[in-house]
């Protein structure tokens, strides 16, 4: 059981860095692009779904504490600083993206919310690295190495789907600019993430796998194949979790809890996930025929 439980929390982290981590690439993008239209694109493909994907991490927490409460505490106490920094950096996007809206100018909220959009990666990426490298410091230089890379995956991510986005619109200009932004990305990327793995002595075949899916997209985004790459670029992003997952010595089993209360939670988790599994996909669904039809009438 705790090899499900663990499997679970993984897929969650998973589902938070593709749907989660690309609204925070995102952010990056609205901050640094002095284009109005390309700033719409991306409050427009954020708009109806953006928060939601705050889900998978309150999942990811409340399987972690429940299922390895040890892990949890020692996570929670060592890391603190940076765990705090991350939620005021998710509540002050939240409601700066929201209040921006409500205000004829926009600039301070638009600012306060591209920062923040790059703060909570940082640290949370900041967090999981040192966690899985064991270090004891977030300003180790394993923590500031995975707080960069994890913000430069969400980027490189963001410009991936951002693509697809713009040309659902009608807008071929943006969705040219974020094809530029991915191809920088995504090399910047690669050129940064190999030589830290091996830096770091990280031999999974996983990362190997992540850099044939990432140089595979940078091929895709050249012949412009912009939905098979959203596949490959998500594909070269959860792999870089995966490995770094597998190199993490946590002493999970003897930390974990009893067998019947992994039970229970994983009887709640169903239960859960008849309820959020289609709510989210049906959300997509309309989200994605709204663009649609609106792109069409452009």
């Amino acid at each position: 059981m705790t090899d499900i439980a663990l499997g679970l929390i993984l897929v969650g982290l998973s589902a938070y860095l593709l749907f989660g981590g690309a609204d925070f690439g995102a952010g990056l993008w609205h901050l640094i692009s002095p284009r109005r239209g390309d700033q719409k694109v991306i409050e427009h493909a954020m708009g109806p779904i953006w928060e939601a994907n705050h889900v998978w991490l309150i999942f990811v927490m409340v399987m972690t504490w429940t299922a390895f409460p040890p892990v949890f505490a020692d996570v929670m106490a060592a890391h603190w600083v940076p765990l705090s920094l991350a939620v005021l950096g998710i509540v002050a996007r939240g409601s700066t993206f929201v209040f921006s809206k409500a205000v004829p100018d926009q600039r301070a909220y638009a600012w306060i919310f591209g920062v923040a959009s790059v703060l909570t990666p940082y640290c949370l990426g900041s967090v999981a690295t040192t966690v899985a490298t064991g270090e004891s410091s977030w300003l180790s230089l394993a923590g500031l190495y995975g707080g960069v890379l994890t913000t430069a995956l969400c980027a490189y991510l963001a410009a991936v789907y951002l693509i697809w986005d713009a040309r659902r619109l009608g807008d071929e200009t943006a969705a040219q600019r974020f094809r530029g932004y991915a191809l920088m990305s995504g090399v910047a990327v690669g050129l940064f993430a190999l030589p830290g793995a091996a830096a770091f002595g990280v031999h999974s075949p996983l990362i190997i796998l992540s850099a044939v899916a990432g140089a595979v997209s940078l091929g895709l985004l050249a012949g412009r194949a912009y939905l098979a790459v959203r596949v490959t670029g998500a594909l070269a992003v959860v792999t870089v979790l995966w490995g770094a997952a597998e190199m993490a010595d946590l002493h999970l089993r003897s930390a974990a809890a009893e067998n019947g209360v992994l039970q229970v939670v994983f009887v709640a988790l169903g239960v859960g996930a008849l309820i959020l599994v289609p709510s989210m996909t049906w959300l997509f669904i309309l989200f994605q025929r709204g663009s649609g039809s609106r792109a069409s009438g452009a």
